[in-house]
């Protein structure tokens, strides 16, 4: 507990929210669920006109929709549109593009705002900057509880949780936006921390926990898939329980589907598959994992250590059964994500197709930490400097990103070129930019 607490102040302390178009319907969704009891958001939009069409531009948007200040969250991009992009109209009704559970989850603190006569109108921002930090932290608080069970020495779980949160995308990404991938992390971390426990009951609820990993985020289907197979072969007396539970989510993301979006096989947003075209598969490869602007092992380069120990995993037998399966799995979405178009992730900070991955990193990071690096001075000093380089640089995405990389001179989604730019590089632009901010304080001018 003491542990969360204080990953949660640290987090909470930083109060700089990243806002972008994938989060805009997941800070609205509880307005849409509190005042509506709705999943849509239709109350911002003018109904079809009696010619059969919706109104565009401006004249789209409800007189009540949003205050000036907030309206951009609804506004349609163009005077052509009727709605932005990030929502889609099917069936008559307006709803986001994407899977609706991070919404859902910011709920719970819009409500106790209301509660308390905060008005929730007016801090949207700072009340889903709690929402994210509290459930990074939460995902910090299940991997303790994972890596204890793992660690011979309960300072060891303590020191590589640490990590897990401060030296990983769960501080410079997660705990700081709202998207799908802070309750994702979440719920693939607590289902490692029921299935590494061997215990029927906890396995049991690993697979509610890994449908709903499934229903957030629905490539974790890769990750969820082979973790069923270990259940199935390693745990199976808890398999009945286990695929019983893991399709209550399955049930709720159908209905969702069927009622909103008109078809079961929606999968809770739009059609997302249409976007594995592979351009540059080969490119992607590398630059997933050593692009200076986008590579997992420049964001995070105590990761070596477990990518190392997971191909020790894939030649032999490990002790513990559940490697194999978290390792095939890291490698079928990582290969997944070679596919899609824009394998960079958009406008970013870091690798975010990837953070899914840090789970099943960490565990591998831990393994090798208990067999590999604490008994060798030279890998535990390769290590702390791994950590330290890791360490900076997502706290400096956490206090300083976005820092104009993605914009200037051009739009990154148009120029993947630029995402092997050293010199001009995000985490050199953010460097200067704290420098210079620091100047004064060290008496620069």
């Amino acid at each position: 507990m003491s542990l969360f607490v204080v990953v949660l102040a640290i987090y909470l302390f930083n109060q700089r929210f990243s806002e972008s178009t994938d989060t805009f319907g997941n800070e609205l969704l509880p307005f849409s669920i509190l005042e509506q009891h709705t999943l849509t958001f239709d109350q911002y939009y003018v109904p079809i006109g009696a010619d059969g069409l919706y109104p565009t531009g401006e004249r789209a948007l409800a007189s009540s929709a949003l205050p000036a200040v907030e309206v951009y969250r609804v506004s349609p991009e163009s005077a052509t549109e009727s709605i932005p992009w990030w929502f889609i109209r099917t069936g008559g009704h307006v709803l986001s593009l994407f899977p609706i559970a991070p919404g859902v989850l910011n709920t719970p603190v819009m409500l106790a705002a209301k509660l308390l006569g905060v008005s929730i109108q007016g801090n949207v921002i700072s009340l889903a900057h709690i929402t994210t930090s509290t459930i990074a932290a939460l995902s910090v608080g299940c991997m303790y509880v994972c890596l204890v069970q793992v660690c011979a020495r309960q300072r060891a779980a303590v020191f590589l949780t640490l990590n897990f949160a401060f030296a990983t995308a769960v501080w410079s990404a997660n705990s700081r936006t709202l998207n799908q991938h802070g309750p994702s992390v979440l719920f693939l971390v607590a289902a490692l921390a029921a299935l590494v426990s061997r215990r029927t009951r906890l396995v049991v609820v690993a697979g509610f926990i890994l449908g709903l990993a499934v229903v957030t985020r629905p490539t974790n289907f890769l990750i969820a898939a082979p973790l069923a197979v270990f259940v199935y072969r390693h745990q199976r007396a808890a398999f009945p329980g286990f695929a019983l539970l893991a399709g209550i989510p399955a049930v709720l993301m159908t209905w969702y589907s069927w009622v909103y979006w008109g078809t079961p096989l929606a999968l809770g947003e739009s059609d997302h598959f249409r976007g594995f075209t592979a351009p540059e598969p080969m490119v992607a490869v590398v630059g997933l994992l050593i692009s200076p602007n986008r590579g997992l092992l420049v964001f995070s380069p105590i990761f070596m250590f477990s990518i190392a120990y997971a191909a020790r995993v894939v030649r032999k037998n490990p002790d513990m059964p559940l490697l194999p399966y978290l390792t095939w799995s890291a490698i079928a979405l990582f290969g997944l994500y070679t596919l899609w178009s824009d394998w960079a992730g958009g406008h970013t900070y870091g690798y975010r197709f990837l953070i899914e991955l840090v789970p099943t990193l960490t565990l591998l990071l831990a393994v090798c930490w208990e067999r590999l690096i604490v008994s060798r001075a030279y890998l535990r000093a390769l290590f702390l400097a791994a950590m330290m380089a890791s360490v900076y640089v997502h706290g400096l995405g956490a206090i300083a990103s976005p820092c104009g990389f993605d914009d200037e001179p051009n739009n990154i989604d148009l120029d993947h070129a630029r995402l092997w730019d050293i010199a001009n590089a995000e985490i050199v632009r953010c460097t200067v930019k704290e420098a210079i901010g620091w100047g004064p304080a060290f008496g620069a001018r």
